[in-house]
């Protein structure tokens, strides 16, 4: 008899990290990790596997193991970063899993305690060898789709779970009770399924509305280049005339005057339209389009830019970046009394340096969690933050956002050899 619960006990205890495992997988198959030390990861998940092994153990499969897997499960992926939406999501459907495979494995081997871990652990593995073939696009980690679809999606495996404890709890027959548990759980992998399908569609949505973007910036700065190259014929047209006022003013004695109309020379072939030129027509149009609009919306805007003429610049990145910046930037600070908003972009030794400063309103002062902006969007920043952090660190550059005296300063830093 003692051998016998030894031997039960062992196998409740490598089915647990069998678990722990799976739930592992699920979370870093749909979810992203924050930057914490190992010692941490393992805390977490260690605290899920006694937490989880010993309520199996007390309870078997029920209501108070159900209870205490939902708050360990929940607990993991508080760790992992992503919008509240989408982490509750996927530990609910992975809760719904856990729990149809526990009912299913409970119905087909009754009190074997055993054999139930054993059939339970098998069960699970298999729906989460099936949906980690389907995982989110790793752009789209971090996104959470609307309200009403979110709600949708929670009720499903919430009525799901239900279902399993009438079935637990009910008078159904075993075979009954594991035909309609496998249908439950076959409902939810299509609605997971489904959900992929949405997300991959979000995201093309958004990658053609940033290429639309592009091609509005690109037709801007065409009418820059024609305002530009008429400037140019328009001075190239009146040049004779001109050379002879400066040689009069040349022979004169009075310096001032010449130097007076060649400043007024200068003044009329400046373009208000163009804020930079460097060569590269991806970063012109962009800058020049969101500069633009900028200061037709805001009282006051500064910029500084100073890059060089070749930059092997991924034009679809530098438009997330930049694009998604500048657009929160102007709606955080239109929202202000002051409406001010400076930009500045320079490259020094193969590292380009973004700094951005605009005037907001109900941000906290001190250094800003992109997270929190992403998922509350205060006063207009968030919208796109996590898109730009994600490409920020696809080329291993950093950001950081931080609040003062009302003013939102970003900075970024990137690394071109990498881009």
């Amino acid at each position: 008899m003692y051998y016998k619960t030894a031997y039960e006990l062992a196998v409740i205890l490598i089915a647990g990290i069998l678990h722990t495992a799976l739930l592992k997988k699920v979370l870093d198959t749909f979810l992203n990790a924050e930057d914490r030390n190992r010692l941490i990861w393992k805390t977490v998940f260690m605290g899920y596997y006694l937490l989880s092994t010993a309520a199996f153990t007390a309870f078997h499969v029920s209501l108070p193991y159900a209870l205490c897997n939902l708050v360990g499960i929940i607990g993991a992926a508080c760790f992992y970063r992503a919008a509240w939406e989408k982490k509750i999501w996927i530990s609910m459907f992975y809760f719904c899993m856990d729990t149809g495979s526990g009912v299913a494995a409970a119905a087909a081997v009754s009190e074997a305690r055993m054999q139930l871990t054993a059939v339970c652990t098998l069960l699970l593995m298999i729906c989460v060898t099936v949906i980690c073939h389907i995982p989110d696009p790793e752009e789209g980690r971090e996104i959470a789709l609307d309200k009403r679809q979110m709600f949708l999606l929670y009720l499903i495996p919430v009525l799901s779970v239900a279902v399993f404890f009438v079935m637990l709890y009910g008078n159904a027959g075993r075979g009954m009770t594991v035909l309609l548990c496998a249908a439950v759980m076959a409902l939810n992998l299509c609605v997971f399924y489904l959900y992929h399908i949405l997300l991959q569609n979000y995201v093309q949505l958004r990658e053609q509305d940033i290429y639309k973007q592009q091609t509005t910036a690109y037709q801007n700065q065409l009418e820059v280049i024609m305002e530009s190259q008429g400037r140019i014929r328009a001075l190239r047209h009146d040049m004779q005339n001109h050379m002879l006022a400066l040689g009069g003013l040349a022979k004169g004695s009075e310096p001032d005057k010449l130097t007076e109309y060649l400043d007024s020379m200068q003044e009329f072939m400046k373009n208000p339209s163009e804020h930079v030129y460097t060569g590269n027509e991806a970063l012109d149009s962009l800058l020049n389009f969101k500069l633009q609009r900028a200061q037709e919306e805001l009282k006051k805007v500064e910029t500084d830019i100073v890059l060089p003429e070749k930059m092997k610049l991924h034009s679809f990145d530098f438009n997330v970046i930049v694009g998604n910046l500048l657009d929160n930037a102007v709606a955080a600070s239109r929202q202000t009394e002051e409406q001010f908003l400076k930009f500045v972009m320079r490259m020094e030794h193969g590292v380009l340096f973004l700094y951005m400063v605009n005037s907001c309103s109900g941000i906290p002062e001190g250094v800003c969690e992109i997270r929190k902006l992403t998922e509350k969007s205060v006063a207009g920043h968030g919208i796109g933050l996590a898109n730009v952090r994600r490409i920020v660190e696809k080329y291993h550059g950093d950001m950081e956002m931080r609040c003062m005296d009302n003013h939102m300063e970003t900075d970024i830093m990137l690394y071109m050899k990498n881009l």
